[in-house]
């Protein structure tokens, strides 16, 4: 493309609040400007009104738009200079061209081929003193590909254009769509600008035989942060700013909450959020030329749950049964944590417990809800203490009494042969034969709760005989021996002797546990004995002591 000398723009410029706008540049808003519409040879600019100094450091975002054509042209640049807010140019110069002194981080859209040392790609690059020459001194970093895709800048999209200046460092960086395309390290306030720091800033652009429709945006980001997006309700949410305005400062700030709440504040701090649900906090800036800008971010209040259990009271050394009775609005319940009062935790949904000390416990239930959000409960539970089942008896022989201490509302019974009965203290029995008893006392109390004592006695009745005057000793299994049958009786003595006054059987110690003991009809344990009479002798001890004597005589048949 052909290029043009540095002129001043014959068209008087447009004063914004703080801009200056030349030639065929138009401001389209508050914060964004055309700098050339899609004709041929149209160039623009937009200064700054006030200069800056670069003995401080900058850091300017932008959003640019290159056009739509593919191939179109020529570009545009951010440029600094001490000249004034009246200068650029037209044609393959991007407005900046002859520029002198000036530093500018230039978007070429047209490859001027070896003329200018230009690469087939859209470019970057970083120029001093209006050069547009890349194999000239004023070259100072580039040509680089313009997007770190490699793909066409003039796609009909906004890209970010970001410039950083750091005067400890001298270095200046020229970014792309969050990408650093390119970098400068020198000394521009001496080397560029005899000493001076002073400079007007802004965007040139200009077409020539090819055209596109070029404009910028000075950015204005609103910058609100959140420390969390998802918290319980009741929670609160630590709200920052780190809004930006390529214009100068932010002065004003707009938060709505969407819960009632707002804030003119620049960083609002802890916002509380008492209701579940889902809210778009809004948050909208005013920068010092009057342009504003909104954006939202959503906070999601997920609801708490509801702790709550059951319990039944119970018994002393009983198990009792803690239910999970807790709710939730949405979600659900998924973590437990129990305090059981005594010393012991638990984590299931129900739990079981036993309390071996009667007494009033504090169970605290916590809960949490998949998100995270708690909620405990806490109620007292109630072991009821055991009574104690304590009885005594005394018998006089089969007869027998038994007693029982009751506290005031006990109930209590005694199982004898699996036959329950009820007492109030006292209880009179009589066992149908003397021996050893398995007996049981079971005594409730007012709230239900059961004792049991378990007792073996042995009843001992009055000592008793009977006699049999025959006996048949004939094989048929059927009064085949001659004994006493006895009753509380533990030793016998007892001598048999046919009519001449021999003796034909002899028994003396401890009745055995046995069937039968006594005579079987045979001459001491050898022949069988004639039938006929027999005298006896017999002498008996009692269980109780008492002693027994008898004599007569039995008849044997056969």
């Amino acid at each position: 493309m052909k290029r043009f000398a540095l002129s001043l723009f014959i068209a008087l410029p447009i004063v914004s609040i703080g801009q200056t706008v030349n030639g065929d540049a138009e401001q389209l808003s508050c914060n964004c400007y055309r700098l050339t519409e899609a004709i041929g040879n149209q160039s623009g600019s937009v200064w700054n009104s006030s200069q800056i100094s670069l003995a401080d450091p900058f850091d300017y975002t932008f959003d640019v738009y290159l056009g739509d054509i593919p191939g179109g042209a020529d570009g545009i640049a951010f440029v600094l200079q001490p000249i004034s807010t009246q200068v650029g140019s037209n044609g393959g110069g991007m407005g900046y061209e002859g520029i002198s002194p000036s530093l500018a981080m230039s978007i070429d859209t047209y490859d001027n081929g070896a003329n200018d040392g230009d690469i087939p790609q859209d470019h970057v690059a970083i120029m001093s003193n209006g050069s547009v020459e890349h194999f000239s001194a004023d070259n100072l970093a580039g040509p680089e590909i313009a997007l770190v895709s490699g793909n066409n800048i003039e796609d009909g999209q906004w890209h970010v254009m970001r410039v950083t200046w750091d005067p400890v460092t001298m270095i200046i960086n020229f970014y792309m769509d969050g990408s650093l395309r390119t970098t400068y390290t020198g000394d521009i306030i001496n080397d560029i600008f005899g000493g001076d720091p002073n400079v007007f800033w802004g965007f040139t652009g200009s077409t020539g035989g090819l055209y596109n429709q070029q404009e910028f945006c000075f950015s204005i980001i609103p910058g609100l942060s959140a420390n969390s997006d998802e918290i319980c309700a009741g929670d609160s949410v630590l709200f920052e700013d780190d809004s930006y305005s390529a214009l100068g400062v932010v002065e004003s700030w707009d938060w709505d909450f969407d819960n009632g709440q707002t804030s003119q504040n620049a960083t609002p701090g802890m916002v509380q959020f008492p209701d579940a649900g889902t809210y778009w906090v809004t948050q909208t800036i005013v920068d010092a030329e009057g342009c504003d800008a909104s954006d939202s971010l959503q906070i999601v209040v997920h609801p708490n749950p509801v702790a709550d259990f059951s319990a039944t009271d119970v018994c002393q050394g009983n198990e009792m049964n803690l239910m999970d009775e807790s709710s939730i609005v949405s979600g659900s319940v998924s973590d437990w944590s129990w305090n059981l009062g005594n010393g012991e935790t638990d984590f299931g949904s129900s739990v079981s417990v036993v309390y071996s000390e009667a007494g009033t416990y504090n169970v605290t239930l916590e809960v949490s809800s998949a998100e995270g959000c708690t909620d405990s409960v806490s109620s007292t539970v109630t072991v009821f203490e055991n009574p104690v089942a304590e009885g005594a008896f005394e018998s006089n022989s089969l007869d027998a009494v038994f007693t029982t201490g009751l506290n005031n509302g006990d109930e209590a019974y005694w199982i004898i042969l699996d036959t329950a009965y009820t007492t109030l203290g006292e209880l009179n029995y009589t066992f149908p034969d003397s021996g050893w008893y398995d007996i049981q006392l079971v005594v409730t109390n007012a709230n239900g709760c059961m004792d049991t004592a378990d007792y073996s006695i042995y009843v001992e009745g009055l000592p008793e005989y009977d006699l049999p005057n025959v006996f048949t000793p004939n094989g048929d299994d059927f009064n085949e021996w001659f004994q006493p049958e006895t009753y509380a009786v533990v030793e016998a003595n007892m001598h048999i002797f046919n009519r001449w006054g021999r003796p034909v059987f002899t028994y003396e110690g401890a009745i055995p546990q046995t069937e039968y003991w006594g005579w079987d009809g045979t001459i001491n344990g050898g022949a069988k004995a004639e039938s006929g009479t027999y005298y006896y002798v017999l002498d008996l001890k009692g269980v109780n002591g008492d002693n027994f004597s008898e004599q007569g005589t039995v008849t044997l048949l056969r």
